[in-house]
């Protein structure tokens, strides 16, 4: 049996939420990580994901978040976003002869965006909202 408990979404973003009245930018999703299951720490361990704790903060509306990213070589079309797993809307362009073109990819839920070549999240930075 673990030595942890996996706490309810409720519980994770009043977490959130008191660790953002503190702070206006958290620069890391490892150190937000951090600093929430920190806040949690009571009688028990609480341990949250990394993933679980991304989609809850950009679900809470309490944060904007800023992906940092790279490109790879890779030209392969994108069904759902990396970041949030919300489905990808393909951004078009109309051609001279009436036909259309795919640009690239976007994510209506958390503004991540990709050219042709695929852009992979590496860091993402949360920062509280006014």
């Amino acid at each position: 049996m673990p030595s942890y408990r996996i706490p309810s979404d409720d519980r994770v973003r009043a977490s959130l939420v008191r660790v953002f009245s503190t702070r206006q930018i958290v620069d890391s999703q490892r150190r937000l990580k951090a600093l929430v299951e920190k806040d949690m720490k009571g009688d028990e361990r609480y341990r949250v994901g990394e993933p679980r704790l991304r989609l809850l903060a950009i679900d809470s509306g309490l944060v904007d978040l800023e992906i940092n990213c790279r490109d790879t070589d890779e030209m392969r079309s994108l069904i759902k976003c990396p970041v949030c797993g919300a489905r990808l809307k393909k951004v078009r362009n109309m051609t001279v002869f009436g036909g259309t073109v795919t640009l690239g990819y976007r994510c209506e839920r958390c503004k991540y965006w990709t050219g042709l070549k695929r852009r992979v999240p590496t860091r993402y930075v949360f920062t509280r909202r006014a």
